[in-house]
């Protein structure tokens, strides 16, 4: 079975000791024509950018920082993050948000997160978002983020995708997901044209699993696996590839 895929979330600079070639190779044995390489953290970004240097139809890139290292972070990161937006017209920023079950301190993963949206507007770039038992305190942000924003590793309910869809934001799923006893109910409400799929590799899957990802949702859309994953990559190609 032949199908292009657009993996929207690996952390190809986590893949250590790994020739980046047979990275790139890899990718496309699989399927995967396209990849948004994420960051977390300052230290990251620079190898995100040699990344894209060398694979320029193969990877969009994505700057950004974490809400696990809010705490730490050195001043100026955001004047860095800039240059690097500014180098690089087709990135976006991410992954940020906000993670409860990692921090009880708000204040500092809101103001990173806060400076994240300001630069996403100012540029007019998406958003990768990583949003964990934060379901409190997204409702200051519902309509406050770009539209083309992305819900990453979605895990959540069915009230908050339907907020994700009144907003018009995408989702993206990856392996982890199809573990909730209810992801059939979830996905029953996802729109086609809002739906996205990842690897989150090497931390949540392997590349491998991405094919299997898309054939999963196809069955619970009772759709071919074909039509679902060209409405997939063409869903990508929109949020993630700038004319």
């Amino acid at each position: 079975m032949l199908i292009r895929l657009f993996d929207v979330h690996i952390h190809l600079t986590d893949f250590l000791g790994t020739n980046p070639q047979k990275l790139i190779a890899e990718l496309k044995a699989n399927g995967i024509e396209k990849c948004v390489c994420v960051t977390a953290k300052p230290q990251d970004w620079e190898k995100a950018a040699r990344f894209a240097h060398d694979f320029p139809f193969e990877i969009i890139p994505s700057f950004g920082l974490h809400p696990w290292y809010a705490a730490k972070v050195q001043k100026g990161w955001e004047k860095e993050l800039e240059l690097y937006l500014k180098e690089f017209n087709g990135a976006i920023i991410g992954e940020c948000g906000l993670d409860k079950l990692k921090s009880t301190d708000i204040s500092k993963e809101t103001e990173v997160f806060e400076k994240q949206i300001e630069l996403a507007f100012v540029y007019n770039r998406s958003l990768m978002l990583h949003m964990v038992k934060a379901d409190m305190w997204l409702e200051k942000y519902w309509g406050r983020l770009p539209e083309k924003s992305v819900f990453h590793s979605f895990s959540g309910s069915v009230e908050i995708l339907k907020k994700i869809i009144n907003f018009n934001y995408y989702l993206s799923v990856n392996k982890r997901f199809f573990s909730k006893k209810d992801a059939g109910k979830i996905l029953e409400y996802a729109p086609m044209d809002r739906l996205l799929v990842e690897t989150d590799a090497p931390f949540q899957s392997e590349i491998k699993d991405l094919k299997t990802v898309v054939q999963n949702i196809a069955e619970i859309k009772n759709e071919s696996v074909e039509d679902l994953a060209h409405q997939i990559y063409l869903n990508a190609m929109d949020v993630f590839v700038r004319d």
